[in-house]
């Protein structure tokens, strides 16, 4: 059911038999339509009361609109004995710059963003192009957003997703931060499974660190991007190494993956002055992408930087 709808998010209610309610904020990728929520299928498995918070567009939950939404909500807020707020990328962002107004007790964020104004963080430019500032201003999380515990998940080898967890752990208090190694920026796709989901959940109810590494740990172990982010991880230091991976599990790579390894080791190849087999690599991103202007840009450069060569 829809309890609050505006120009820039959605909320949904779904009762459930769970001893708290859940909060969810969706990933940029998914955009509300009036009928689902990020975490649905999970919740309605695992019979989960819920509140459901979808943006309509990439927009990181504006606070007016979100201000609204939580007094929309309130009647149903007031009768959780536990609020556990949940979130992934724009949605992780979400659960610790809100959690405060939900008055949290517990918060599971992953990869989540300390902002998106450039200003804030001119370290991170994948998400600028959605920072509008009349929506954004103060958009930063900060210490007197806190309320209960939070528990951010991400991968130490993405650099800028650990630069914001560890600014965020840096403001704000009882922030705990679990590693979950070589799952890039989709960390959370490494707890999907109602199994899973219900035991990291559990543990963040318990504080139940010990048990939270050996969640994470199994997690990093089965995630189906590990052998594509080892892959892409090793080409700066270790290309070859990389090589040996990709030939091993390159036919599991999902297409996007295909390409940004390909990519990526291109640029490696013109960096060591192997521009011939850098060529071939970016030929072949070429054609498996052939509308995107970028990668065929970077192909007639790398062509005329080869015929200046001759």
């Amino acid at each position: 059911m829809i309890i609050y709808s505006d120009e820039n998010l959605e909320v949904i209610h779904r009762p459930g038999s769970s001893e708290y309610l859940l909060v969810t904020f969706n990933e940029m990728e998914m955009q509300a339509n009036g009928s689902r929520f990020w975490g649905q299928r999970f919740c309605e498995k695992a019979d989960i009361a819920a509140l459901g918070f979808i943006s309509r567009r990439p927009n990181w939950f504006p606070a007016a609109s979100v201000v609204k939404a939580v007094s929309a909500a309130a009647p149903i807020l007031r009768t959780a004995s536990e609020r556990i707020l949940y979130g992934h990328s724009q949605g992780g962002y979400a659960a610790l710059r809100y959690r405060r107004r939900f008055d949290a007790t517990v918060v599971i964020a992953f990869c989540p963003q300390l902002s998106i104004d450039p200003k804030s963080v001119p370290f991170d430019g994948r998400f600028t192009r959605h920072y509008v500032p009349d929506l954004h201003a103060n958009m930063s999380i900060a210490t007197d957003h806190t309320a209960g515990r939070a528990y951010i998940f991400y991968d130490p080898f993405h650099v800028v997703d650990r630069r914001h967890a560890e600014r965020i752990a840096t403001l704000q208090a009882d922030t705990r931060l679990v590693p979950v190694h070589m799952t890039g920026h989709g960390t959370v796709r490494a707890f999907t499974g109602t199994t899973r989901a219900l035991s990291l959940i559990e543990a963040c109810r318990a504080d139940d660190t010990p048990n939270l590494r050996t969640i994470a740990r199994s997690a990093r172990v089965d995630a189906p991007m590990r052998p594509y982010q080892i892959a892409v991880t090793a080409i700066a230091r270790h290309p070859v190494w990389a090589d040996r991976v990709h030939r091993r599990f390159g036919g599991g790579f999902s297409p996007v993956e295909r390409v940004n390894f390909l990519y990526h080791r291109a640029n490696r190849h013109i960096r060591d002055g192997e521009l011939a087999v850098a060529r071939d690599k970016l030929a072949e991103v070429v054609a498996l992408r052939p509308g995107d202007a970028g990668f065929a840009w970077r192909l007639q450069e790398l062509d005329s930087r080869m015929a200046r060569a001759l």
